[in-house]
Formats: C-alpha cells, sequence, structure tokens
C-alpha cells in the first residue's frame, strides 16, 4: 500500500485492513514524512513572516498569529518563529530537516551549539596571526555540522543533546562562564508541604552534583528481592522505580542525621524529638493504642495548640475518674513535627526505638511543664556489639546493610524495656515498622540471637524463624 493513498483521507484509513508488512513499513515512512512536513511548516512560516503576510490576518504578532492558527502554545511558536531565520544561516542543516533526516529537536539541539561556535574559538587564531586555520569559526561550525548531522541521521533527539553537550564542553575555553548545565550556582530545590500534610520536593542541580546524586541512589535503589514479602521469601520487590528512590533518598537522609556528621541548629545537632505521652507511647508499644500518634523531627520546637475537641476530663475536675469521655473526639494527647505537624502513634513509638529522645511534659493546656535532657538510647559501643550480631536486617530474607537499620527494642523502653544486647535487634525501615504492626514477632531464642515467629496466615504452627544472617540454619521444633 502507497503511503500517498492513506494521506489522501487519513481519517477514513482502515487499519485492520493493511497487510502486516506494510504496516510495519508504513511507519517509518509516515514518521519520516512527518518530520518533513514540519520542516515545510517552519519554512511556510518564515516566508509568510517576511513577506508581512501575518498583517493579513490582523493577528497583533506572528507568534500570536502562528499560536492560535496552529493550536501551538506561545512557547513553541516563540522557538518555531526564531528556528526559521536561524536556519538561514546553516543550509546543511536545513536541507537534512527538509528531507527528513532530523526532526526539529535536533535541529534546535544542532542549531543551539553552531550559534555558539564563535565564542568558542574568539580566542583562536587564524593562519594570518600564525595560527593553523584560516577561518577558525567557519571550520569548526562546518566540522560540527557534518558530525551532527551523519550521527543525527541514525539517532533520536536525546542521543544528539547529549552529542551537543560534549561537544560544548569540548570546545568551550576554561577560563569562560561555565554552561548551565555545570553551573552550580543556578542549582534549586524546593520543599513545600502540601494540603494533605506530605512534603513535595523538586529542583534542578548541575552534573556534578545530580552524578553524585544519581550515585548515592543507585545502589540504594536498586529492587531488594524478598524486601517487601513478610514469609521470609526471596520474592520480587513489588516497589517500582520511583518508589525505590524515595525510599533510597529517606535513607540517605537518616543516615546522614544518625552519623552525627551535620551541622548544629539551635545550639545543638539535628535529630528525632519524639512529643508524645509517655502512657499513650507504652499503650501503643502494647498494641492497645487504637490509632497512631504525633512525633516532631530534626531538633525544633514544636507548636502546642489547644484542641477544639479538648477532653471535658481533662478540664474539668469533677469530671476526674468518671471514666466519661463526653462531647470528645480525641482519643490521645496530641503530638507534632516541627515541620509537617501531627504524625501518627505508630510511627513515634517506631521513631522512640533508636533515636535521641527528648522528654517534655506537657500540661492540659499545651504549657511545657519540664524539659528533660537529650539521651541516646543506643549507645555507639551496644550499637556496634549490635551491628557485630546481626550483620545488617535480621528479618529474614531482608540482610539490609547495618549502617541502613534502626535499633528495634523488642520490650519497648517505654514499658521499661532495658538498652541492652538481648532486648535489641537490627532492623530496616520497612521491616521495622512492619514488626510494630504485630503480625510478625520477634525475641532472642537461647542462642542468644533473634529470632521471628510469623503471623498465622503464612504458618498456622508459627514456628520461628532464624535471623538473616543465620538462616542456614534448621527452624525451630
Amino acid at each position: 500500500m502507497d503511503l500517498a493513498d492513506l494521506l489522501d483521507r487519513p481519517q477514513d484509513v482502515v487499519t485492520w485492513q493493511i497487510d502486516e508488512h506494510d504496516l510495519v513499513a508504513l511507519v517509518p515512512e509516515l514518521s519520516t514524512r512527518i518530520r518533513q512536513l514540519e520542516a515545510l511548516r517552519v519554512r511556510l512560516v518564515q516566508e509568510a513572516a517576511i513577506r508581512g503576510a501575518i498583517t493579513l490576518t490582523g493577528a497583533s504578532s506572528a507568534v500570536g498569529w502562528l499560536a492560535e492558527s496552529s493550536k501551538l502554545i506561545p512557547g513553541h511558536a516563540t522557538r518555531m518563529m526564531s528556528l526559521g531565520a536561524d536556519l538561514d544561516r546553516f543550509p546543511h542543516v536545513k536541507s537534512s530537516f527538509d528531507n527528513g533526516d532530523i526532526d526539529i529537536e535536533q535541529v534546535r539541539s544542532i542549531i543551539g551549539l553552531l550559534l555558539k561556535v564563535p565564542d568558542y574559538t574568539s580566542d583562536i587564531k587564524n593562519s594570518a596571526d600564525g595560527g593553523v586555520f584560516d577561518d577558525p569559526t567557519a571550520e569548526c561550525t562546518d566540522q560540527c555540522t557534518k558530525y551532527l548531522l551523519a550521527n543525527g541521521a541514525r539517532e533520536n533527539a536525546e542521543e544528539t543533546r547529549r552529542r551537543v553537550a560534549g561537544l560544548a564542553s569540548m570546545l568551550q575555553p576554561d577560563d569562560t562562564t561555565p554552561p548551565d548545565d555545570e553551573n552550580e550556582k543556578l542549582n534549586e530545590f524546593f520543599a513545600s508541604r502540601t494540603a494533605g500534610g506530605r512534603l513535595r520536593v523538586k529542583g534542578h542541580f548541575d552534573k556534578v552534583t545530580g552524578e553524585q546524586l544519581m550515585t548515592a541512589l543507585s545502589a540504594l535503589s536498586k529492587p531488594q528481592p524478598g524486601r517487601g514479602t513478610t514469609n521470609g521469601q526471596r520474592e520480587p520487590d513489588p516497589r517500582s522505580a520511583p518508589q525505590r528512590r524515595a525510599d533510597a533518598f529517606a535513607d540517605i537522609v537518616r543516615h546522614y542525621l544518625d552519623t552525627g556528621a551535620a551541622p548544629g541548629e539551635g545550639g545543638e545537632r539535628p535529630h528525632m524529638t519524639v512529643f508524645v505521652g509517655l502512657g499513650d507511647l507504652a499503650n501503643a508499644s502494647n498494641g492497645t493504642g487504637t490509632e497512631p500518634e504525633e512525633t516532631s523531627a530534626d531538633g525544633a520546637h514544636r507548636d502546642t495548640v489547644a484542641s477544639p475537641f479538648q477532653d471535658p476530663q481533662h478540664r474539668d475536675p469533677q469530671h476526674k475518674g468518671s471514666g466519661r469521655r463526653d462531647a470528645s473526639f480525641i482519643r490521645r494527647g496530641p503530638a507534632w513535627m516541627p515541620w509537617l505537624g501531627p504524625i501518627g502513634l505508630r510511627l513515634a513509638v517506631t521513631l522512640s526505638c533508636d533515636a535521641s529522645i527528648t522528654p517534655i511534659v506537657m500540661d492540659d493546656d499545651g504549657n511545657p511543664l519540664d524539659v528533660g535532657r537529650t539521651t541516646r538510647t543506643i549507645p555507639r559501643r551496644l550499637r556496634r556489639a549490635l551491628d557485630a550480631r546481626d550483620c545488617g536486617c535480621a528479618f529474614p530474607g531482608c540482610g539490609r546493610p547495618a549502617a541502613w537499620t534502626d535499633g528495634h527494642h523488642i520490650h519497648h523502653w517505654s514499658n521499661g524495656g532495658e538498652t541492652k544486647l538481648s532486648n535489641l535487634v537490627l532492623l530496616c525501615r520497612f521491616h521495622h515498622t512492619l514488626i510494630h504492626k504485630g503480625d510478625w514477632h520477634v525475641h532472642i531464642g537461647d542462642d542468644q540471637h533473634p529470632w521471628f515467629t510469623p503471623p498465622n496466615w503464612i504458618d498456622h504452627e508459627r514456628k520461628p524463624i532464624p535471623a538473616h544472617n543465620r538462616s542456614q540454619l534448621p527452624l525451630a521444633c
């Protein structure tokens, strides 16, 4: 089937009637024709602008006319108008574009470089001044054009952009302002709280910073078979690539704060501060809490606000001991993070396992009565011993490196649990949260190593499973 027949009335083409061999032949042919038509549009627009024909339409500007008549966004229309004028300066690029060998994005990349060649070669002497080039700018332009067009004919726009960037880095004099992609002064990072309480981040970085970030994320964001399963088997990682990168970024931030290398803020190192009633925390760690409570992070102060649903028995002495909670929807005392506000009690319990804890006692009106001293629940020596025993996340099938784990109190410290080796186990953030949900249980066995008891929906006999680094051991009888 001939492509011209399809283009006569493309809306009437019945694709299922086309032969398979014709289908695979028509698509690349049509793609070439689309590139040729795009080039033709650029030429027509340029000619209309030169002749002043756009004034016949009554449009206030050429860009406005093009955007309106072609359904283009103004930015795209502006770039198309300027592209037509630039193409006249580079006839070889124009010819390649007209033939459909390269598309409009490749043309923009190539011309963007060629326009900078005069600046790149301004300090190069020509042969008349003792140099080796008759016309450095013309010769460099010609060489770059041939190189980029030859490769552009067989590659896509992204690959062409990479070639252009490589040439720019090789041609640019060392003493000039670095290109935008290498200029660290243009780096920006935005962090804003959403209406739903999450943190949205966006930004852009120079190549060096970007490379460092991608290198740091690479190893931590690889799929981890068995990470998302709870039966100890090495099943595929269920997380998407964006989810793995988000988890990796969170691990990097946590590790940085845990090392204690961060500069001081407000006279002390940044650390996690948990604002939560001790009774609420104890209830949650016992599994009696009904809903998650809330915390504070990074060592900043918390805004304490009286609740509009304040429990009357906390206010009125005559209600004390009555057991009534009339007109109250509050299940427990409030807790907050300084940047993002309240979080759940379950998360507060998880955070309190292995962090710098600053207990702050509040009265019913939210006034601080006493501020305890900051203490680290797991001393460094004990942490080293814990690392040596568990060799990373102890959960069966995980084994995440020790540097990226928390020290979990098996018998929670808020319930009198001691900070000692026989009451601690290393868990990655995912499995730490899993243990706090209560389906899985962990205990220190007679061999003084962690053993994990699965829920009955995984094993109805609930046979304990050894820690990951001791998975070669036989299961307990």
